[in-house]
């Protein structure tokens, strides 16, 4: 079961019949009619601005916007590709402009023709994709992930190898100490996490969303030396804004903060004195401390971490998820009227069955069973 708040612009969280543009509060979602797929056994794979792509078993379906028409459920249209081998597994992703198709063992990386509603093969060179670049991989280096923004892409691979591009280049990740474990992009920059609990940046910099103390972009994954004696064991990038979880449940936080996504204007003594200086950035990681609604500080450990486009959310370990930011949508589990955003972390939601925590661009997903 999924609950959700924020954007529900072009239906991609169905409530058609009520003409719901946004939810201001965590409401449990379904098809309101008899849908193609049976919405207890899907899965969420991506949350986009207009649309959500859902798998049951094998097949894909698509809610929200797609070729200009709004509150619709249909199949994703990868029947469409003969080509595609359904022994090599199958990952999707997509962004407001393309939808994303990668076969995993096979390695090949398909897009969406919206002129001639095909899937072609991504080229590079001439040569197929990642069958002139990865020459050096294993066979069963399969791909393991793929995330994509309106901007940027990027791809991980079982051997842990990275790439990124809508035409994917090689990322050269032999200086990082560990195996690449996990990757996330934001809309200008990159962040991965190594088996060791290393967590490394590169891209744009030009809101400290590096946290590496200044403004430089980088092409080559570099260390948060900030992070370095840190067992990181969880990474998520918003638009402009990092976060990371340490082993031992504390998080950090760094990058853009003009509608409070990083929760640093910490909630000490009651809403009536928070302090009015303006939300400050920070360009290396801090750590984040959480305060209730009478300014005592929580001592409980996060145990999940999730980002939108300029909003943030955690969950504790008491399963209450709190969350800090923009709140246009209700993306923070609060009317707009009240709360317009939120420059420190609030408990907006609990639930004793919460087992996943997610974020869109512009909502927040609660999964429990």
């Amino acid at each position: 079961m999924y609950i959700v708040t924020g954007a529900n612009l072009f239906g991609q969280w169905f409530s058609w019949a009520n003409n719901t543009s946004y939810f201001d509060k965590f409401e449990t979602v379904s098809p309101e009619n008899e849908s193609k797929f049976d919405f207890k056994k899907a899965k969420l794979v991506t949350s986009c601005w207009s649309y959500n792509i859902f798998q049951v078993d094998n097949v894909f379906y698509i809610a929200g916007s797609w070729h200009g028409k709004d509150n619709q459920i249909i199949n994703a249209p990868t029947e469409h590709n003969k080509q595609i081998s359904k022994q090599s597994g199958v990952l999707i992703t997509g962004n407001d402009y393309m939808l994303i198709l990668v076969e995993k063992v096979s390695r090949s990386i398909w897009y969406f023709d919206f002129e001639t509603e095909y899937f072609k093969k991504i080229k590079l060179n001439e040569e197929p994709i990642l069958e002139s670049t990865v020459k050096k991989l294993r066979i069963t280096d399969d791909i393991v992930k793929v995330a994509a923004t309106n901007n940027t892409f990027i791809y991980l691979t079982s051997g842990g190898n990275v790439y990124t591009g809508q035409l994917p280049s090689y990322v050269d990740t032999q200086s990082c100490i560990g195996k690449v474990s996990d990757v996330e992009c934001g809309y200008e920059h990159y962040m991965l996490l190594t088996t060791a609990g290393r967590v490394y940046t590169w891209g744009n910099g030009r809101r400290l969303q590096l946290g590496h103390g200044d403004l430089t972009n980088l092409d080559v994954p570099t260390e948060v030396a900030a992070l370095a004696g840190i067992k990181i064991i969880k990474i998520k990038a918003g638009g402009w804004h990092s976060l990371a979880l340490s082993e031992y449940g504390d998080l950090y936080a760094w990058g853009w903060n003009d509608t409070g996504q990083l929760g640093m204007n910490a909630k000490r003594n009651g809403e009536e004195n928070i302090e009015k200086k303006g939300q400050k950035n920070y360009a290396v990681p801090r750590p984040v401390d959480i305060y209730d609604d009478q300014g005592k500080e929580v001592e409980l450990d996060v145990k999940d971490i999730a980002c939108g486009t300029r909003h943030s959310a955690i969950l504790l370990e008491d399963n209450t998820v709190w969350t800090t930011g923009c709140n246009k949508y209700g993306q923070l589990g609060f009317s707009p009227k009240d709360y317009e955003k939120l420059e420190y972390f609030k408990k907006s939601f609990h639930s004793p069955n919460i087992t996943n925590l997610k974020g869109g661009p512009w909502c927040t997903i609660v999964e429990a069973f």
